[in-house]
């Protein structure tokens, strides 16, 4: 089937709904974002804060960026890390590939 022919068919089903729930989902689907679409929307958004910080001068060296990696390294190894919220700690049967009934 062409592409009028396609567009041809679901123009006449829509001229024929009268349901406002389903021409509404309808367009929904029909404007919603795709995941292309939005991904390429947050890359644009990340690339002109990016060169925004670069013109203010928020920017690091290659030593400082290798400093900070090395310290996050050396907390998250260590035990020093920050607090862990409760909402992202593991629990402990999925920890330990267990149900806690099964201990």
């Amino acid at each position: 089937m062409t592409t009028a022919a396609l567009k041809k068919k679901i123009k006449a089903l829509v001229d024929r709904e009268t349901n406002a729930k389903r021409l509404e989902k309808v367009h929904a689907t029909l404007t919603a974002e795709t995941r292309a679409e939005a991904t390429r929307r947050t890359l644009n958004e990340v690339v002109q804060a990016s060169e925004r910080d670069i013109k203010a001068g928020r920017t690091m060296s290659i030593e400082e960026l290798s400093l900070s990696m090395h310290t996050y390294v050396e907390e998250t190894y260590s035990g020093r890390q920050r607090k862990i919220a409760a909402s992202r700690k593991p629990k402990l049967a999925k920890l330990h590939g267990t149900n806690a009934a099964g201990m």
